[in-house]
């Protein structure tokens, strides 16, 4: 495998906050998980919640896809 052509791919601060504000108004359950792999193969994970209840619903949800997924695996399509 060839030399990674970036050192150390950090997704913009700001992008994640305008992200996060995209996830919901006030008074809302705002948050997201994002996970992906660097040019490495090393998995980076980023999360930002409001609240523990918005976190651990997220963590729920992904769990119930990767379970899911795991029993029953679907093809990606590809646009």
């Amino acid at each position: 495998m060839s030399d990674p052509k970036f050192q150390d791919f950090e997704i913009p601060s700001k992008l994640l906050n305008e992200l996060y504000e995209l996830t919901g108004g006030k008074e809302a359950f705002k948050g997201f998980i994002i996970a992906f792999s660097t040019e490495k193969g090393t998995p980076v994970v980023y999360t930002k919640c409001d609240s523990q209840i918005t976190e651990y619903g997220l963590m729920k949800s992904l769990n119930d896809y990767l379970t899911e997924y795991n029993t029953d695996p679907q093809e990606i399509e590809e646009e």
